[in-house]
């Protein structure tokens, strides 16, 4: 029995006691506080809302790092059950979690407590320099979980030309974006969190960019030079083969210009064209090729032309082909420029290609015969419907044209040319005289002959026909031949002789009377 009561007391004690310490624990499980943000760079102003404490205790804040607590930040007494407040994050505060606690200030029990993240959001651009529209690759990290992101060159918002515009889960992202015109120098990226404000820097250092257009071609060629990246509102100086070129260039206010240069006169080879502010250059390469120009792309026969070449071998012997005919030759100067006269000669109508070639460069250039067909001749002799000879003479107007004319007669038996028994061509006098190897026979007046004629420059081009004018050519006894011929000198001779006959005997009669 005794043993039985010191264990039933012993009992009580123990009940008693766990219930002297859940009784005082419970309003103390009650206490929290909450943070807003959790998570930022040292520096951020965090919210700390408190709920569950006892109406005029006086609660203290503190932000630990390491094992240091600040800073300190007093509610002094809490007025209801909740309070709020805020607090800076410490700028020395390290990358981690911090713990903030809720202390009761006059027995330093620790009444809650919630954890602050500190964050170090960073980025990282490859490249860091280069010129305009270089394309960037911007790696941030640390940035709120699936937040959006905005970002800037130099103060102004720049578009993401591909990959991330938010942060992923572990607030990491990869975007890009084009280097847009500006002047030589650093400029600031700047990526923002829009959800977090997190925003975050970096230098991206512009150089200078120069491009020409085109890249080759023969001394007097017009190139167009382009740059960015330079000093804005500075001059610019452009160099040829190190030789200045007068030109008056200026950049505008982010650094860009655009101007034309001639090419100089050279040999054959690449040449370093720079640009240059005085502090800021850049250059490009440019190929003088051999070029030739004429002094006229069109003319006719015996035209004078001048070809002229640069960029061909120095002191080089330089042969001029119109067609596959040579016209000239020529020697280059020392910087391989050269210039030939020479006479078109006669040729088609149309196009033709003159060449220039020293062994090893070679320039082919057009040249257009003209095209425009000489005057219409008219015809003079002989005049219409009249009777000729068989070698009659025919007379027409005289035609001029540039490149010389000669002239096509022909001679039908119908006003429609289909029977031609006579065509002279080459003609080169506005005249004719029919041979005796080319006589016209005889023709009744009913039945003329007609005849036509037209010229043909020294190009082949050929004016209209004349108007047709029409002839006979009268009856010949010298147009009676082989058996017919002699049949008509014996019927002639047997007339003759019976003509005689008959005198005589009339002579004889008359004689007899008297």
């Amino acid at each position: 029995m005794k043993y039985n009561k010191i264990f039933r007391t012993l009992a009580v004690a123990i009940v008693i006691s766990l219930l002297v310490l859940v009784i005082p624990a419970a309003p103390a499980a009650a206490q929290s506080i909450d943070l807003d943000p959790t998570r930022g760079l040292a520096g951020s102003i965090v919210t700390v809302t408190g709920s569950g404490f006892t109406s005029g205790t006086t609660v203290r804040i503190d932000f630990r790092i390491d094992s240091t607590y600040s800073p300190r930040q007093w509610i002094d007494p809490v007025i209801g059950s909740t309070f709020s407040t805020t607090f800076t994050v410490p700028s020395t505060a390290s990358v981690g979690a911090h713990l903030v606690r809720a202390v009761d200030d006059d027995t330093w029990t620790v009444l809650a407590s919630a954890y602050f993240t500190v964050i170090s959001p960073e980025i990282d651009i490859d490249p860091d320099d280069g010129p305009v529209g270089t394309e960037v690759e911007i790696y941030g990290t640390n940035f709120d979980s699936r937040e959006d992101i905005t970002i800037e060159y130099d103060g102004d918002d720049i578009d993401i030309a591909s990959g991330d515009d938010d942060a992923d889960s572990d607030g990491d992202f990869t975007s890009y974006i084009i280097i847009p015109e500006s002047a030589a120098g650093e400029h600031t990226i700047t990526v923002t969190g829009d959800e977090s404000g997190l925003e975050v820097e970096a230098e991206f250092t512009v150089e200078p960019l120069i491009s020409i257009n085109p890249i080759s071609g023969a001394a007097g060629t017009q190139v167009t030079v382009s740059g960015t990246g330079f000093e804005d509102d500075e001059d610019i100086t452009i160099y040829f083969a190190g030789s200045k070129i007068d030109t008056t260039i200026e950049t505008d206010d982010l650094g860009s210009f655009s101007d034309v240069f001639t090419v100089p006169t050279r040999v054959r080879d690449t040449y370093t064209v720079k640009a240059s502010d005085g502090t800021n250059k850049d250059s490009v390469d440019f190929t003088i090729i051999a070029g030739a120009s004429l002094s006229s792309t069109t003319g006719n026969i015996d035209t004078e032309l001048t070809i002229s070449g640069t960029g061909f071998i120095a002191s080089g012997t330089v042969t001029i082909k119109y067609d596959d005919t040579q016209v000239a030759t020529t020697t280059a100067d020392a910087n391989g420029v050269f210039s030939a006269i020479f006479n078109v000669p006669a040729s088609q109508y149309g196009a033709h290609t003159i060449t220039a070639s020293d062994g090893t460069n070679l320039q082919q250039l057009a040249f257009t015969m003209e095209s425009e067909p000489p005057p219409t001749p008219q015809p003079l002799l002989p005049e219409d419907g009249i009777k000729v000879e068989a070698e009659t003479y025919f007379d027409w107007e005289d035609v001029d044209d540039p490149s010389g004319v000669t002239y096509t007669l022909q001679i039908a038996t119908d006003k429609d040319f289909t029977s031609i028994v006579l065509e002279k061509k080459g003609l080169t006098s506005s005249e004719h005289t029919i041979t005796e190897v080319e006589k016209l026979e005889s023709t009744k007046k009913e039945a003329p002959y007609y005849w036509r004629v037209k010229s043909i420059d020294g190009a082949a081009n050929e004016s209209e026909w004349s108007p047709p004018g029409s002839f006979y050519v009268g009856f010949q006894w010298l147009e009676l031949k082989g058996w017919l011929l002699y049949l008509v000198i014996g019927v002639g001779a047997l007339l003759i002789g019976l003509l005689g006959f008959w005198l005589g005997r009339r002579t004889a009669y008359s004689s007899s009377f008297y």
